[in-house]
């Protein structure tokens, strides 16, 4: 593990949001309600943004929708850097094969290095021994 890699920077972010709850909003899906609540104002990764706009992409849902409502929301994009890419992989041996995607570790990770709550629809993430809180949406 790098050295330092999972202490948080002085910039505390309350809320690093995952794709699952960015798309509850967005297609109005459970838990929407909440994910925007949590969402305004929250931080998302840059992994999340195109993760975002792929599954826009998908289900032939305009990206700009996905777009303004970001920026409706004050959901700033932390850049994905060297830092951020290293303790994404070595999140992969905080959960057996295949229950958290490279997306998924991208927010933990980008929770873990701001000190926040990493928000998901995924109810496994809180089930897991992850060095951030983790808020489940539904």
């Amino acid at each position: 593990m790098a050295q330092g890699a999972w202490t948080a920077t002085p910039q505390m972010t309350r809320h690093i949001i995952d794709t699952s709850a960015i798309l509850a909003v967005i297609f109005g899906e459970p838990g929407q309600e909440v994910a925007a609540r949590l969402a305004c104002e929250g931080t998302i990764s840059s992994v999340t943004l195109a993760e975002i706009v792929t599954k826009c992409v998908e289900r032939s849902v305009p990206e700009h929708i996905a777009l303004d409502y970001l920026q409706h929301s004050n959901i700033e994009v932390a850049s994905f850097d060297q830092k951020l890419a290293i303790l994404t992989g070595e999140l992969y041996a905080k959960a057996p094969k295949g229950v958290l995607s490279l997306g998924d570790r991208a927010c933990i990770a980008t929770a873990i290095r701001l000190g926040g709550t990493a928000v998901t629809a995924d109810r496994v993430w809180s089930k897991l021994d992850l060095p951030c809180p983790v808020e489940v949406i539904r």
